[in-house]
């Protein structure tokens, strides 16, 4: 008997490009919003046209999808979002890898799969995948193309699976890579999605940024109760060059090192130079962190001080408004010792 269950695959420990299972609570159509895939929150318009796009091409039901977008721009979240939205959304998804030496054998393994499911041999076919993704699919050889053409060719009239083709090159660049690749980019007419990278969605970064605080707090339980208003300003400051994954890196990274109620600036390494504590002038310190902790703002600013007074304790003193002993306890409780000048009498002179 030839094997039709999905659920028997196994991937090799030699690889992470391999088989993703993705069963989920289909919502309903009013719920799509509430069940947006974090990556794809905002209020931009380059987002809400994406998501607009996605649900259309996802609702219509086409056989063929080709997604294209730089890096980390979250091409495989508007693939789940499109698998959500269609009618096949009861079903797995089903994520393969064009640089997977194993790709030719797993697609035949689909075949059978959906041929039995087409004449009705298969014992369970809800393990039939909806939607089958193939990520980098330019570069696809064509024998694996070949079989996703027998995927579309074995269904009979029943759509019972669709293709979502991945790739970080547009449909014109990929075009002209094999008459195989023309002929799968004809099959998918006009529902070609181009995925917009974070550059031109900058309003949306803050959006994002609380999204994936609050899934890192859940993740590894730390109580946060969100992002610092100066944190989120250096967020959107930035370029972001690897997109919505970049983001998310840096925010989970940032949930990690936090140790208040609230993720701070300092939390994001190396992103941007300016400190969220300021100096005007020289016995005046103003401390700009509002939303985060008493114990955040008093490290600081007895960071700051120190590095104003180049080590000097009594100097650091007169710009807090504190005595020199009083400062000294507070650097021994905060374990900030380190951030004393070693000669403190000749210091001390100085100031």
């Amino acid at each position: 008997m030839p094997d039709t269950s999905l659920e028997v695959w196994t991937a090799p420990r030699s690889g992470l490009s391999q088989i993703e299972f993705h069963t989920q609570v289909v919502p309903g159509r009013s719920g799509l919003a509430e069940a947006a895939e974090s990556w794809l929150a905002g209020q931009s318009v380059a987002i809400e046209r994406l998501r607009s796009r996605a649900t259309h091409v996802g609702s219509e039901g086409s056989a063929v999808v080709a997604i294209h977008g730089d890096a980390g721009a979250g091409k495989l979240r508007v693939a789940q979002w499109i698998h959500r939205c269609s009618s096949r959304s009861g079903n797995p998804l089903l994520v393969l890898d064009s640089d997977d030496p194993t790709l030719k054998s797993q697609l035949d393994r689909v075949i059978r799969v959906i041929a039995a499911r087409a004449r009705g041999l298969s014992s369970n076919p809800a393990r039939t995948p909806g939607t089958l993704v193939l990520r980098n699919w330019d570069r696809a050889e064509e024998p694996a193309l070949a079989r996703l053409f027998e995927i579309l060719g074995c269904q009979g009239v029943e759509l019972v699976c669709a293709l979502v083709l991945i790739s970080k090159r547009s449909a014109d660049q990929i075009r002209g890579s094999s008459t195989l690749h023309a002929q799968l980019l004809a099959r998918a007419g006009g529902s070609v999605v181009s995925v917009p990278a974070l550059r031109h969605r900058g309003i949306d970064i803050q959006e994002l940024a609380r999204h994936f605080a609050n899934e890192a707090a859940r993740r590894y339980d730390k109580s946060i109760r969100g992002i610092s208003p100066q944190a989120l300003s250096k967020l959107e400051a930035h370029d972001f060059p690897g997109n919505v994954r970049e983001l998310q890196v840096m925010v989970e990274q940032a949930v990690l090192r936090s140790t208040g109620d609230w993720v701070t600036g300092e939390s994001f390494w190396g992103l941007g130079e300016d400190s969220p504590l300021a100096a005007t002038e020289e016995s005046e310190l103003v401390i700009r962190l509002p939303g985060s902790s008493l114990r955040e703002i008093e490290i600081q600013a007895l960071r700051l001080a120190l590095k104003l007074a180049g080590g000097r304790v009594v100097r650091a003193s007169e710009l807090l408004g504190i005595t020199r002993h009083a400062l000294r306890r507070k650097l021994e409780k905060f374990g900030l010792n380190d951030l004393r000048v070693t000669n403190e009498s000749s210091t001390s002179t100085t100031a």
